[in-house]
């Protein structure tokens, strides 16, 4: 049913006005895609967040493999379960607890920002409040669950001894990583990319709440036509324009990440 709603948003994209209000829609018209896919301002707005999503994803996937493979392979076995639930717990979470209380540690005088100054760390006043760089830490923090537990899954089923034959032929920690885990946990890799991803570049609560007006996102820009501007069609056609957009990339990132898979299987 899932081509249903995706009808629907092409359907609206061509919506001259808004079906939610009385006079409903005036039209149909092909200006809200040329819109959507000219506009400078969409272009610079889908290239910023993709380029947060990235890096979100790319962060994710660095504190992601070490804490995996700790919870998979160095834990002992009875308290795996444990640890694992308690590194997903960000995913039980109420979104906007979430933002607001990192934006309580974040802000100048915070529970973390006050430690760090008092011990030189950082100068007095100092804050990421309302930045680009407090959206990255809010959504890594987000979306860091997800992509442990997708990498937890495959680094669960690799076995210790191809791990220690890999050692014992001589070959280094980088070496078996590449050569043995990496290949072996890439369906993992892939998945927690595409859950990351995707949500992390669509994101619009977390810019407006702690991004503050100079962190707007594709998003927020989407939002803002349904909620502010009440002009459907043209939220829709950038809807479609962002589910393009964002199919082409998740489409070369799966060629390439299988290109690499073959030739580091190989």
């Amino acid at each position: 049913m899932s081509i249903v709603p995706l009808c629907m948003l092409v359907f609206f994209s061509f919506a001259d006005g808004n079906v939610s209000t009385l006079n409903g829609i005036a039209g149909y018209t092909v200006n809200n895609i040329i819109e959507a896919f000219t506009s400078f301002m969409v272009g610079k707005l889908m290239l910023k967040s993709f380029g947060i999503a990235v890096l979100v994803t790319l962060l994710c996937i660095l504190i992601g493999y070490p804490a995996a493979w700790a919870i998979a392979k160095i834990v002992p076995e009875k308290y795996r379960s444990a640890l694992v639930m308690i590194s997903i717990i960000p995913a039980f979470t109420s979104q906007l607890l979430l933002i607001y209380s990192f934006m309580t540690l974040m802000q100048a005088n915070g529970l973390l920002m006050t430690p760090l100054v008092k011990l030189g760390i950082v100068p007095a006043g100092t804050s990421i409040m309302y930045t680009n760089s407090m959206v990255i830490v809010v959504l890594v923090y987000e979306y860091l669950p997800y992509m442990i537990l997708s990498l937890y899954s495959c680094l669960e089923k690799i076995d210790v001894n191809v791990i220690a034959a890999s050692h014992t032929l001589g070959a280094n920690r980088f070496q078996t990583f590449i050569h043995v885990v990496l290949p072996q946990s890439f369906s993992g890799l892939m998945t927690g990319i595409l859950i990351v991803m995707i949500p992390a570049a669509g994101s619009f609560v977390e810019p407006n709440i702690a991004g503050g007006p100079y962190s707007m996102m594709i998003g927020n820009l989407i939002d803002s036509q349904f909620t502010t501007s009440m002009n459907m069609g043209y939220g829709a056609a950038l809807s479609l324009v962002f589910l393009i957009v964002m199919a082409v990339t998740l489409a070369v990132i799966r060629t390439v990440m299988s290109a690499a898979e073959r030739r580091i299987g190989g």
